[in-house]
């Protein structure tokens, strides 16, 4: 029977990854000057299929621990799913792609929003989570309505939104290594004093 372990319990390496390479697409589709939308969009895909394949080893990972993971499976299906869309479907409409790329930012906006409020007991955890989510719901929002701007405009806004997602998930991965090795210090600690206090 699997234990109900919550997503923000996952392994910290799961949310150091994410965040890597949040921020690695953020700061490229926001300080280089590639225009073409074929490329961006490639490269968007190339993004959400390396955070489906994390998701994926995430919910190996979870799945082998006997944790919850029905969340983790649906992650990992519509990034992976949305992935494929933008590798294959590469003469669909542009309204359609910028549908695609909005729909994935509210996804994880409301997603963001229910772990700040349901999964997390830290407060600055529960306010950094909300914070991301809010602005993944809000600019969600703009990319849906970027069909007046130019072209790659859309793919801008997404990547600001990955630039937070991904400090986010950079910020509350590190905590969660800090918080480990802390609570492993402490375990030694109690051993220690059990085994002085049973060798007396």
């Amino acid at each position: 029977m699997a234990n109900k372990r919550k997503y923000t319990e996952s392994h910290w390496l799961v949310f150091a990854f994410q965040g890597i390479v949040g921020l690695l697409f953020g700061w490229y589709v926001m300080f280089t000057n590639v225009t073409n939308l074929s490329t961006l969009l490639t490269i968007v895909a190339a993004t959400l299929l390396i955070l489906g394949i994390i998701s994926i080893f995430n919910l190996i990972h979870r799945k082998r621990l006997q944790h919850a993971w029905g969340l983790t499976l649906l992650d990992a299906l519509i990034e992976v799913a949305i992935a494929g869309v933008l590798f294959f479907a590469k003469d669909a409409d542009y309204t359609f792609k910028i549908s695609l790329v909005a729909g994935y930012t509210l996804f994880r906006g409301v997603l963001e929003i229910l772990i700040g409020l349901k999964s997390l007991t830290d407060s600055t955890d529960r306010f950094m989570w909300t914070v991301c989510g809010i602005c993944g719901v809000i600019l969600a929002f703009v990319i849906f309505n970027a069909g007046a701007f130019h072209e790659t405009t859309f793919i801008q806004f997404f990547g600001t939104y990955m630039m937070i997602y991904g400090i986010t998930n950079l910020i509350y991965g590190v905590h969660n290594k800090n918080e480990l090795t802390e609570q492993k210090a402490h375990r030694n600690k109690l051993a220690r004093e059990r085994r002085r206090k049973s060798g007396k």
